[in-house]
């Protein structure tokens, strides 16, 4: 196999009024919120899940409505461990863990994977490329996890450009220490509808990252 894709940070650039919204470590209990704010307005989303954290019925039917309602899931590791230091058969194990189990359950592998806290090194490079899983970094990362819905919007509103990549959390590590950030995600929830909103008004509009990469909108959006 040969080298990978370079890692995609954003599509500044871009003539279509694009931008992909993202999500890191669900799938958990707010991921179903944000797809129903989506829903509303049309949007689409990309989840990078870890691995670990696809547990039971609920969150298994949580993966396949991202599917179903347009969006699609990447690949953020097992058990979101930081990565420095990791030997690359180790990393391997960790992605290939979780595109099995998105594979399993949706019946779709990760195109895409997202090294955990932003943070990745040679031998997750080789992994990803054994696995034939691209890079996607962000942008734009706000630490929505630990900000109101009011400061993340604004965060985002003062920035946001066609083109960008914006990094969101829709769950909490498995193995994150209490101290490290609340233990709700409910202010993200909150302020991705205030982020669409605002987005509308500037006729941007929320897609994947396959669909940023693209450049162009689906057949669907140019109907609407």
């Amino acid at each position: 196999m040969g080298a990978s894709p370079p890692p995609v940070e954003h599509c500044r650039g871009i003539e279509q009024p694009l931008f992909a919204l993202t999500f890191d470590d669900g799938p958990s209990d707010w991921t179903d919120e944000i797809l129903d704010r989506l829903a509303v307005t049309g949007a689409r989303a990309t989840f990078f899940v870890i691995g670990s954290s696809i547990k039971g019925p609920a969150r298994e039917e949580t993966l396949r409505r991202i599917l179903a309602e347009g969006g699609e899931i990447g690949n953020h590791t097992y058990l979101h461990l930081a990565l420095a230091g990791m030997r690359a058969e180790d990393v391997r194990d960790e992605l290939l863990r979780t595109s099995t189990e998105v594979e399993r359950v949706t019946g779709v592998p990760p195109r895409y994977w997202r090294a955990p806290y932003l943070r990745s090194t040679p031998a997750a490079t080789t992994a990803a490329v054994q696995l034939d899983l691209r890079e996607v970094r962000a942008s734009l990362v706000a630490a929505d996890y630990a900000w109101s819905s009011d400061e993340t919007a604004r965060f985002v509103f003062d920035r946001l450009e066609a083109g960008d990549i914006v990094c969101l959390h829709d769950g909490r590590p498995p193995f994150e220490p209490e101290a490290m950030s609340p233990p709700t995600r409910r202010e993200t929830v909150l302020a991705v509808e205030k982020i669409l909103r605002e987005a509308a008004r500037r006729k941007l509009r929320a897609v994947t990252v396959t669909e940023l990469l693209a450049g162009v909108p689906t057949e669907s959006d140019a109907r609407s």
